[in-house]
């Protein structure tokens, strides 16, 4: 959820009798039926179905909710049959909400209102950090009802699964499943999009070594531009692997997939995967010129995952679950309303306390924010992002600087429940970074992410990142380059080359791996997007860094810049206990704070000009710190005893 992009889902509104949905029941969409005259309309209850994948909910009855999971779940096995080793797992599973016809759809979404004038869209994608939802239309028409959103799906599942494939596969493989229409056995595939072979057939093909030599930095590519021969034609090729090359196609694809992520040249490995690139040039002008082709089949082996029995969801749910999807998308009004009134309907539902804390944490309200994730986590104690939230509040406090310890304990929690779940990866690598003492468990964190999500280009620079703080200098000049060649995300290619540079050059003191660099920010992909959050005006430490960055289309938030690569003399501050106060060297002084599973050693060159707030009162300052809770601000230093010169300490408690 927190700034999503809603990606309209029509194209192409076709009018072919539907193969796949049966006509459903009527009635009206009622949430929690706010308003009075709503009171003597027929209330349909919404069911929800569960997979490992996919929650279902539906207002058009058990039999619309199974037969929508049914879809997806086989609409997934097709994508296993034809990406090689493709992840599958989001962390937190799709949302769904299949509204039963167009007047139930525009109470979700009223930006399309129910009007017969004006056509709706079959549904829409969105997608984010925390949660994508999808929510779409049943009464609709035509055997590839869902075009647009099997195309985004698509390219959510290419993202969690590959780093560095060619713009001409990346495009193909998430067009090709856009004509898809499903069968009892899995897929068929025909013959690629209409526009694409019209403009194959007005211009002569493009070389086969030129398209797959592309880059994102040709001129050739133009990922958001109109269809050109060279994105026609990148499309056609996927299409013809998948289809007329069969079956040795999707063998080819996999071996040619393997090279191209473990880094050998796009051009070379397609010559070893496909052979003769003018051979296949033929092959693919004869298929394109074909009159008419026999759509293929693809094959999806095994059945649907284990599917829950069905459950009727109360009013308060379904207007706890309507109020999180217009959060994701932006509407903040409208899901602060509808969260609030599920709590007035039930206030022990863990998931509206939930997202009304994501609510509130966008707005920066952190104390409520705290206090309602820590009540869902209370009352549902397997809820991850219940846990992630509260990691969110502590990190957003220290304005995404120091040691904010609650949040390791609560990251550590949400990947716990859900280990799947990058952002928590990625936020525990950010706060280990801080310390050399626990830069390899970031680095163990970073991969983790990386791993779940290769195609987020922020993740794989935090990875060099620390790579470079550890003194690993050529894996991170290895991985550097890897998000230089191939990341679609050109911010994060600049910051890549930027610390190229920077590893190239010889080291001094202030940039030794002994130190720990400031975590660095997430991708602004436009398909993954992060938290971005103001530190309290009262709670501001002296430096303070972004950490999360909006996505397009979301509302108004400034976008964090990818940082550069590891700076020192940075202003930290970390909560935790006083255990030791040392002041025998007078008047400095020195203390040992904790925080588990962190201490740290910290000194003042003259207590006399060190700012404490409250004042010890009656004790002398090393009294009177000695076993108190603080936040202390400090400067990290190097080559001395102790790991930061003191700015100011904030007592926490009273003695």
């Amino acid at each position: 959820m927190l700034h999503l992009t809603a990606v309209p889902a029509y194209r192409h509104l076709r009018a072919i009798s539907l193969w796949l949905f049966l006509p459903l029941l009527a009635g009206t969409l009622s949430p929690a039926a706010r308003s009075a005259d709503k009171k003597n309309e027929k209330v349909e209850p919404w069911v929800e179905i569960r997979t490992p994948h996919f929650v279902v909910m539906s207002d058009g009855g058990e039999k619309t909710a199974r037969r929508v999971a049914d879809q997806f779940d086989q609409v997934r096995r097709v994508f296993q049959a034809t990406m090689p080793n493709a992840h599958f797992d989001t962390g937190v599973p799709i949302q769904i909400l299949a509204a039963k016809d167009g007047k139930s759809f525009a109470t979700l979404i009223p930006e399309y209102p129910f009007d017969k004038r004006h056509p709706q869209p079959e549904g829409l994608f969105v997608g984010g950090a925390e949660k994508n939802y999808i929510v779409l239309r049943t009464n609709v028409s035509g055997p590839i009802p869902y075009e647009d959103i099997y195309h985004n799906y698509a390219r959510l599942i290419l993202r969690l699964s590959y780093h560095s494939l060619p713009p001409w596969l990346e495009e193909g493989y998430a067009n090709v499943y856009g004509g898809m229409a499903l069968t009892d056995k899995g897929a068929k595939i025909g013959k690629p999009d209409p526009e694409d072979l019209s403009a194959l057939w007005e211009s002569p093909l493009l070389p086969l070594d030129l398209v797959i030599h592309v880059d994102r930095a040709s001129p050739y590519y133009h990922p958001t531009g109109p269809a050109t021969v060279y994105s026609a034609e990148s499309r056609a090729l996927v299409h013809y692997l998948l289809t007329q090359a069969q079956p040795s196609g999707i063998k080819s694809l996999e071996q040619y997939i393997a090279k191209v992520e473990s880094g050998s040249d796009a051009l070379e490995a397609a010559r070893q995967a496909f052979g003769d690139l003018n051979q296949l040039q033929s092959k693919l002008e004869g298929y394109i010129k074909q009159s008419s082709t026999v759509p293929t089949e693809i094959q999806a082996a095994g059945g649907s995952d284990s599917i829950s029995a069905a459950r009727t969801l109360t009013p308060a749910e379904t207007e706890a679950r309507i109020g999180d999807l217009d959060l994701g998308r932006g509407r903040r009004d409208d899901a602060q309303t509808k969260l609030e009134d599920a709590l007035k309907l039930d206030p022990s539902l863990a998931s509206a306390e939930e997202s009304l804390g994501f609510y509130l944490l966008q707005v920066s309200q952190l104390e409520e924010a705290e206090k309602h994730f820590m009540r869902a986590a209370e009352i549902d104690p397997k809820l991850p992002l219940a846990y992630y939230g509260q990691g969110m509040v502590a990190m957003s406090r220290g304005g995404f600087v120091g040691v904010p310890v609650g949040a390791i304990v609560a990251f550590e929690k949400t990947v716990e429940l859900s280990p799947a779940f990058a952002p928590a990866w990625y936020n525990l690598a950010s706060i280990y970074t801080l310390r050399h003492e626990t830069l390899q468990k970031a680095l163990d964190a970073a991969q983790r992410a990386a791993s779940l999500v290769p195609g987020d280009a922020g993740y794989q620079y935090q990875v060099a990142v620390i790579l470079e703080n550890l003194g690993r200098t050529e894996e991170a000049r290895k991985a550097a380059e890897r998000i230089r060649n191939s990341s679609s995300d050109l911010r994060a290619a600049d910051k890549a080359t930027d610390l190229i540079a920077q590893i190239s050059q010889p080291h001094s003191s202030a940039s030794s791996p002994t130190k720990p660099a400031p975590a660095p920010a997430a991708s602004t992909d436009d398909r993954q997007v992060h938290l971005e959050r103001k530190t309290e005006p009262d709670d501001r430490p002296a430096a303070t860094a972004s950490s999360r960055t909006a996505e397009t289309n979301a509302p108004p938030s400034a976008a964090a810049p990818l940082p550069a690569a590891p700076v020192v003399a940075r202003v930290y501050s970390m909560v935790g206990t006083i255990t030791d106060v040392s002041c025998t060297d007078a008047p400095q002084v020195q203390i040992t704070l904790k925080a588990q599973p962190i201490v740290i050693h910290l000194h003042a060159a003259d207590i006399a000009h060190l700012t404490i707030k409250p004042t010890p009162g009656k004790n002398s300052v090393c009294q009177g710190l000695r076993g108190r809770s603080a936040r202390v601000t400090y400067q990290l230093v190097s080559e001395q005893k102790w790991d930061g010169e003191i700015q100011a300490v904030e007592l926490r408690d009273t003695p």
